[in-house]
């Protein structure tokens, strides 16, 4: 609970203003507990934390630049041209695209290689832009807080300021309400709005409206099956088909002589022919992630060898390759897979963090903390790698270096029963008996059933005995 009541601070920059706003789309006043300028803070503090939640940004400057153009001719023509529009390619073969607050914006690769045209990614990302201009995803986040929280967040910031662990915790917190969001989806009045902003977005920046009832018809495609009507009432998003007539009822209200035909084809197909060839080896790639984590070794690894010798120079293939070799015990070799990741990718955040598990396996704290804090420098709320971070400091008996980034780890994550553990212990270390006793118990509450949480268990009980 105080972490969503954090979640409130950050986003509204030491202020609440309650008050009135003017709707962009629909020009009626609402109740808006968010100014611009705090909802655009509430995407940026997010955006790094939905990068990696889906995979960190797919690298392909020429792709990333042609999205943005389309996405930025669609966002001109929008109800909201006074903020900036982000629009990122994320590496995840997952067909989605979604919207924080503030204009970021984001679509996989997976969904870029299933459209077929130019019109239809304006659509899509028109579609997004939708959201943002209705204020849909901030309207929604408002709703999760609730304006109770609000206000005791208005109060506790005038109380006091936050230190550094804690802000970072709070713009942590931003991120996962937000991705909360995204994962419960839209309301069906938000999705059909979304899909006449879009279709509206498009066309205006030149593109045929057609273009949105062909996306439309990929996502129909993607499912089995359409819902029944049962299904179809509790679902947040309405069918397909029923998209598609909305859709095509507003194309009808266009005259015929304004229609665009519009969808530029072969600069799609241009702009994504080395997307398409990755997807090739990506195909292998996540057949080998299946394989790996059911512990299916060697056909994950005739899988990533396949996926390199399509793409040499995929930095996941080389990770997954390091995992299956962590998990076999063979640590030198991980590392070296881990370390191939790195030069391909040197933003490669995970592939760092499990090399420090590497060297710490190897007992290399030093390297460990070298590698753990380039995770770090990358991605700062990793609470992984802080958590790992300070348990090679702990090794080292570099106590008072290992606090910090613990009490890092489990601000972001406060069930992170490890991270609570080794806080423990180096409270210990330190001479502070109270604070350790508190972390113990912490980890035991979060993971009453873990036979690691024992160790809490047994320095309790020794506590207890001395005291």
């Amino acid at each position: 609970m105080r972490y969503i009541v954090c979640a409130a601070i950050i986003v509204l920059s030491l202020s609440l203003v309650i008050g009135c706003a003017v709707n962009p789309v629909t020009g009626k006043r609402e109740v808006m507990f968010f100014s611009d300028a705090q909802e655009i803070d509430l995407g940026k503090n997010a955006d790094p934390d939905i990068r990696w939640q889906f995979g960190g940004v797919y690298h392909d400057e020429q792709l990333a630049a042609y999205v943005n153009s389309v996405g930025q001719r669609a966002a001109a023509v929008s109800h909201r041209t006074g903020i900036q529009y982000h629009f990122t390619v994320v590496d995840s073969s997952i067909a989605n695209a979604f919207a924080l607050p503030g204009g970021y914006i984001y679509i996989t690769r997976g969904l870029l290689t299933m459209l077929d045209n130019e019109a239809q990614l304006a659509s899509v990302l028109g579609h997004e832009i939708g959201h943002v201009t209705a204020r849909h995803g901030v309207k929604r986040l408002q709703s999760m807080l609730g304006s109770n929280l609000l206000l005791a967040a208005a109060v506790h910031v005038i109380a006091g300021g936050e230190d550094h662990q804690q802000s970072q915790a709070i713009i942590k917190t931003v991120g996962t309400v937000a991705i909360g969001t995204l994962s419960l989806g839209y309301s069906r009045a938000n999705e059909y709005q979304a899909d006449e902003l879009g279709t509206t977005y498009a066309y205006k920046a030149g593109y045929s409206p057609e273009g949105m009832v062909q996306l439309l018809g990929v996502l129909k495609s993607m499912h089995d099956r359409e819902p029944w009507w049962v299904e179809e009432y509790f679902m947040s998003h309405p069918s397909s088909s029923k998209r598609i007539e909305a859709v095509n009822g507003q194309i009808a209200q266009i005259p015929a002589e304004q229609k665009k035909d519009n969808l530029n084809q072969t600069e799609y197909k241009a702009k994504t022919r080395d997307l398409m060839v990755a997807q090739k080896a990506y195909g292998h790639y996540d057949k080998a992630e299946v394989y790996r984590k059911k512990g299916q070794y060697q056909e994950a690894l005739t899988e990533y060898d396949k996926a390199l010798k399509l793409r040499s120079k995929m930095a996941p293939p080389h990770h997954g390759i390091g995992l299956v070799h962590y998990a076999q015990g063979k640590y030198r070799s991980a590392i070296d897979e881990y370390k191939a990741a790195v030069k391909i990718n040197p933003d490669y955040v995970f592939a760092f963090n499990d090399m420090g598990m590497a060297y710490m396996s190897m007992d290399r704290s030093e390297e460990a903390v070298s590698v753990f804090t380039k995770a770090i420098e990358i991605y700062g709320n990793f609470g992984d790698a802080q958590a790992n971070l300070g348990e090679a400091y702990y090794k080292l008996k570099q106590y008072s270096k290992a606090v910090e980034p613990l009490e890092m780890a489990v601000a972001l994550n406060e069930n992170h029963p490890r991270a609570h553990i080794t806080l423990g212990l180096t409270y210990e270390a330190v001479g502070d008996t109270a604070k350790a006793v508190a972390e113990y118990e912490k980890a035991i509450m979060v993971a009453p059933d873990e036979e690691y949480t024992n160790t809490a268990r047994q320095r309790l009980g020794e506590i207890k005995k001395d005291g």
